[in-house]
């Protein structure tokens, strides 16, 4: 788990009460694994998380390429690569596989909540529209796309205290805040 993926999996355990597993290798995944996988018991609802986040704001997703990193890691289908041996011209798909993956840690393919997170999307006026289509056309639960930036950071702040944690990104995190707190006025 890298350090972007330590601090959403610290977020929706901290922030979004759930239980988590992160790094879920997917059945028959071929090097496949889902970044996290969280569950709230309160809300009975369970997510499906990925995350891909750069802070250069040029290389942020627009809703046109989310939709392609959703049908690659949410359901399991190639990149559009050409060559004799991709999975593309191959015609295969993990699709099967994530269902399996699923159902194996009691989660369902048909209702589990999908969720983005990325720094932030460019074109982000157009995302709810684009998000609302994709979906229907999928007959699935809204894709949620949570910023990096604007949503896991600062909630994550304000939920960390002066706590002496064992894990780094939550550390780093309160002595952030710390410093925000009590940093002189300039």
């Amino acid at each position: 788990m890298n350090t972007t993926e330590s601090i959403v999996e610290s977020y929706f355990r901290l922030v979004r009460d759930c239980f988590t597993q992160p790094d879920v290798k997917v059945i028959k995944g071929n090097n496949r694994q889902l970044d996290l996988l969280a569950y709230n018991i309160q809300e009975r609802k369970s997510y499906h998380v990925e995350v891909s986040v750069t802070h250069c704001r040029q290389w942020c997703p627009t809703p046109e390429e989310l939709k392609g990193n959703f049908d690659r890691k949410f359901f399991g289908l190639p990149s559009k690569k050409k060559g004799d041996n991709t999975d593309y011209v191959k015609g295969k798909t993990y699709t099967e596989s994530i269902k399996k993956t699923y159902k194996s840690l009691g989660l369902d393919y048909e209702s589990i909540n999908r969720v983005w997170v990325c720094w932030t999307v460019k074109d982000a006026d157009r995302l709810e529209l684009e998000l609302r289509e994709y979906c229907k056309k999928l007959r699935i639960p809204l894709v949620e796309v949570v910023s990096f930036r604007d949503e896991v950071i600062p909630s994550l702040m304000d939920k960390v205290s002066t706590s002496n944690y064992e894990d780094d990104s939550l550390r780093t995190l309160s002595l952030l805040r710390q410093y925000e707190l009590q940093k002189p006025n300039r």
